[in-house]
């Protein structure tokens, strides 16, 4: 399994729909984790996140869960589909 990184850009939103908490645990970050990515995404617009490929988190579900709750985000090195 690759050693990389996924790297995404999370943005705050004011038209979020859902806790961002519980979207990051959702795609599996841990509850200190999460809780401290959304700290930091009220203290900065914008918020780069590197997330190593052999961890728990999935990031595919982590886009679909950003999605949902209406999250600006960019996922800089997505597969092809």
């Amino acid at each position: 399994m690759s050693t990389g990184k996924w790297k995404f850009t999370l943005e705050y939103s004011n038209d979020m729909t859902d806790d961002p908490v519980a979207a990051l645990r959702a795609a599996g970050f841990g509850v200190a984790e999460s809780e401290a990515v959304a700290e930091a995404l009220l203290e900065t617009p914008k918020l780069d996140v590197a997330i190593k490929k052999k961890s728990d988190i999935d990031p595919r579900r982590l886009a679909q869960e950003l999605s949902r709750i209406g999250m600006p985000f960019r996922w800089w090195n997505e597969p092809a589909a």
